[in-house]
């Protein structure tokens, strides 16, 4: 039973971590309603925008590490604004790019966290879930830049039925995220498809990077858990 206190339980919904899961959350929910309104636009380029801000507040203090992401968190604020509000064409591949940069170093950080951490908690739990998360977004970013490089590497619904223009790049930026968090929970519905070659390898990585992920990250939890029990026994064990 979680015998917390309600503010104890806020700190940790707002610590390093829970604010970042949460709003890793609010894009994924954003994401399929990208092009119906602009308010859902501007609504999308806030969250991102707030990924930013908490990535920060994870890497504060740590050097280069804090730096880099600033760097990287700054340039890939200032792309998505520019390609998602004021519809400049060149900015989509650029902003793809630079959310692969930018999630890639948040991910370093976290992980490199979580494996010197001595011991597990909620903090502890919540950083891992970012990171899968984030695997997720940072493959689907790169399925984006590479169907901007190679058109048809991967094969989708038919899309003729959208509203054109603005609305039809964003629904495939849907899809092609779909597709990554598809990929890496192994459910493969096989109603996309990546059909170059490239588009093959890079979801076949995916796929592997994500298994990996899991078994380690969940190895290394349980057993700093298990590390955690033996040497601080309660009274009743």
């Amino acid at each position: 039973m979680d015998i917390r206190t309600p503010r104890a339980r806020i700190e940790t919904w707002t610590g390093r971590y829970g604010l970042l899961l949460i709003i890793l959350c609010v894009l994924l929910l954003l994401y399929p309603f990208l092009g119906y309104h602009k308010y859902i636009n501007w609504l999308f380029s806030l969250a991102s925008l707030g990924v930013v801000a908490s990535a920060l507040r994870v890497s504060y203090g740590r050097g280069a590490a804090y730096w880099s992401t600033l760097l990287l968190g700054l340039a890939f604020g200032l792309a998505d604004l520019l390609s998602r509000q004021f519809g400049m064409e060149v900015a989509y591949p650029v902003t793809a790019g630079l959310r692969v940069l930018f999630l890639s170093q948040v991910i370093f950080v976290i992980l490199l966290d979580i494996m010197r951490s001595k011991s597990v908690s909620m903090d502890t739990v919540l950083g891992a879930s970012c990171i899968f998360i984030m695997i997720g977004l940072t493959f689907g970013s790169a399925f984006i830049l590479l169907q901007w490089v190679v058109p048809g590497a991967f094969h989708m619904p038919d899309l003729s039925n959208t509203a054109g223009g603005d609305f039809s790049r964003q629904t495939i930026e849907f899809q092609l995220i779909y597709f990554s968090l598809i990929t890496m929970t192994t459910v493969g519905y096989g109603d996309i498809l990546p059909v170059a070659s490239a588009a093959r390898a890079l979801a076949s990585f995916e796929g592997l990077v994500s298994q990996l992920y899991l078994a380690i990250i969940i190895a290394r939890l349980v057993g700093l858990e298990i590390a955690s029990r033996l040497q601080n026994p309660k009274p009743d064990e």
